[in-house]
């Protein structure tokens, strides 16, 4: 047992609301991180350097440069991370992180029918692009909750 050991005083966040700064650091957070694991597994065989966007592979006929495609897949990332921060800030923790992984689900939805209506060429297996929006979603979340502004709780002392 450790003498004089007092706990760590929880922090909440500075206030109930959403927060910019937290929300556009979750996006770049998960995104980065997706940009050096593309497909959010690191036994997938995408890597760094597979032009891929939100772990959808782009088409060999669609030649753009890999930094451009890394700049794409970053603003995707920020918007999306917008939207979970948005969508998980009313959460404690781990409720927040669950629902980041369900909104991400939601996110692949919305993306599987914007590639089938506008880039057909862009459909894929799709199993790993769901898995991909799941762990985007999880990461920006707790990422978000990480990122918070936060403020001490001063807990009330027992009187003696």
């Amino acid at each position: 047992m450790i003498r004089y050991f007092e706990p760590y005083p929880l922090l909440e966040p500075e206030h109930d609301g959403w927060q910019w700064g937290p929300a556009l650091g979750a996006g770049l957070v998960a995104g980065i991180i997706l940009l050096i694991v593309p497909s959010g597994s690191p036994w997938a065989s995408l890597t760094f350097f597979t032009p891929v966007v939100m772990g959808r592979k782009v088409p060999p006929g669609m030649m753009l440069p890999l930094p451009v495609l890394w700049v794409i897949h970053l603003a995707v990332s920020v918007a999306y991370g917008l939207l979970i921060s948005v969508l998980v800030s009313k959460f404690r923790a781990h409720k927040a992180i669950l629902a980041g992984g369900l909104v991400g689900f939601v996110l692949y939805i919305l993306n599987w029918c914007v590639v089938w209506a506008v880039w057909p060429a862009w459909k894929v297996f799709e199993i790993p692009v769901v898995f991909t929006h799941v762990v985007f979603g999880l990461i920006a979340a707790g990422a978000y909750r990480g990122l918070l502004r936060r403020r001490p709780v001063h807990a009330t002392s027992p009187a003696l």
